[in-house]
C-alpha cells in the first residue's frame, strides 16, 4: 500500500459538512436478550430508527401520535446486497424481537400501498441486571471448576519440592474444616499471638531469616507448603477478575507463608479472609495481604501490651517483697 500522502483520509471539514451517519444502540450488542439477533438486523433497526426523523418532519404520524416509516424490500436488498427472501427475513427477525411492527395498507383505487413500519423501543440498559448476570456467570464457572477438582489428584510444584497431593484436604491441616460447620466469627480471632501448640506452628521462622535475605522469593519452611497449596486453591476457586481470572503465583504464596510461619495467623483465618474478599475487588491479593498485615499488627500490639503488664506486675511484686522483707 502507498504512503499516507496518497491515502484518502477523512478531514475535519468533511466530517462537519459532508459526512452522513446514523447512531446504533449499544444495548443491541450488550444485552443478552439480543445476543442471537443477527448483526445485519441490528444495523437495519438502526437505519429504520434514524428514518423516524424524516417521517416526523414530513408529518407521517398516525391518529394516536405514533410515527411510522416506509422501508421497502428493494431498499434493504440494495443496502445489504442481499436477495429478497433475505431482506424479508431481516425484517421478520426484528418483528420477532418486538423491534418493528409492519402494518399492511390497502387502497380501493390503487390496490396495495407500501406497508407502514412502526419502530419499537429497545430494552433499557440496566446496570444492576448486568452486574447480577456477571455474578451468576462467575458462580456457574466456579461450580464447574469445583466439580473438575473433585477426586482429581494434584501435583504440587514448588522450588526444590515435588510431592503428590492425592489425599483429602483435611489431612493437611486440622484447622481447615468445612466452613458450614466452623464458626469464623470475629470473636474467634484471638487478641494475642497464636499459641504454637499445633503442627502448623511447631517451629518459628526466625531461625531461617538469615537464609532468606539474599533470595528474591521469601523463604518458608517446607512444612507449610501443603497448607499454602490449600490456601492457593481456595483463592483461585474464587475466580477473581472473571473472565480474566487472577490466580495466585508461587511468590505470592510464599509471602502468605511468611505470615503463617511467624505465628500471628492460622490457615483457617486466611481461608476466612479469602471468603470475605469482594468478588469485584480490583486487587484481591492486595486486599488479602492488607488484612493479614492488620491482624499481625493487632497481635503484635497485644503482645507488647501483655509484656508491659507482666513487667509491671513483676516489679510491683518485687517491690512489695523488698518492703515486706
Amino acid at each position: 500500500m502507498s504512503g499516507l500522502e496518497q491515502f484518502s483520509a477523512i478531514t475535519l471539514e468533511q466530517m462537519q459538512t459532508s459526512e452522513r451517519f446514523f447512531p446504533m444502540a449499544w444495548v443491541l450488542w450488550e444485552d443478552t436478550h439480543y445476543q442471537k439477533l443477527k448483526s445485519d438486523s441490528k444495523v437495519l433497526y438502526s437505519m429504520m430508527k434514524n428514518r423516524l426523523k424524516l417521517s416526523a418532519k414530513n408529518g407521517w404520524v398516525d391518529e394516536v401520535g405514533r410515527v411510522y416509516i416506509e422501508f421497502s424490500n428493494a431498499e434493504i436488498q440494495r443496502y445489504f446486497n442481499c436477495s429478497k427472501p433475505t431482506a424479508i427475513k431481516l425484517k421478520k427477525d426484528l418483528s420477532d424481537y418486538g423491534l418493528i411492527y409492519e402494518y399492511s395498507q390497502f387502497s380501493n383505487a390503487d390496490g396495495q400501498l407500501a406497508n407502514r413500519i412502526y419502530v419499537g423501543q429497545v430494552m433499557t440498559y440496566d446496570a444492576e441486571k448486568y452486574k447480577q448476570e456477571r455474578l451468576e456467570r462467575q458462580e456457574k464457572a466456579f461450580q464447574k471448576r469445583i466439580e473438575k477438582r473433585q477426586n482429581r489428584p494434584r501435583k504440587l510444584f514448588l522450588r526444590g519440592v515435588s510431592k503428590d497431593l492425592t489425599g483429602a484436604v483435611n489431612n493437611f491441616d486440622s484447622n481447615y474444616k468445612d466452613s458450614s460447620k466452623t464458626d469464623f466469627s470475629k470473636d474467634n480471632y484471638s487478641s494475642r499471638k497464636t499459641e504454637k501448640n499445633s503442627n502448623e506452628f511447631s517451629q518459628s521462622a526466625e531461625t531461617y531469616q538469615s537464609l532468606s535475605k539474599d533470595q528474591s522469593v521469601p523463604f518458608v519452611e517446607p512444612q507449610y507448603y501443603s497448607l499454602l497449596q490449600v490456601i492457593a486453591d481456595k483463592y483461585n476457586d474464587q475466580m477473581f477478575g472473571f473472565p480474566d481470572v487472577l490466580t495466585m503465583t508461587h511468590n505470592q504464596k510464599m509471602k502468605i507463608g511468611q505470615y503463617l510461619s511467624e505465628g500471628y495467623v492460622t490457615s483457617s483465618e486466611i481461608l476466612n479472609m479469602i471468603d470475605r474478599i469482594p468478588k469485584d475487588s480490583p486487587s484481591p491479593l492486595a486486599y488479602l495481604l492488607k488484612s493479614l498485615e492488620n491482624l499481625k499488627q493487632e497481635r503484635q500490639f497485644e503482645q507488647k501490651r501483655i509484656a508491659h503488664l507482666n513487667a509491671e506486675n513483676y516489679y510491683s511484686m518485687k517491690k512489695e517483697g523488698i518492703e515486706n522483707g
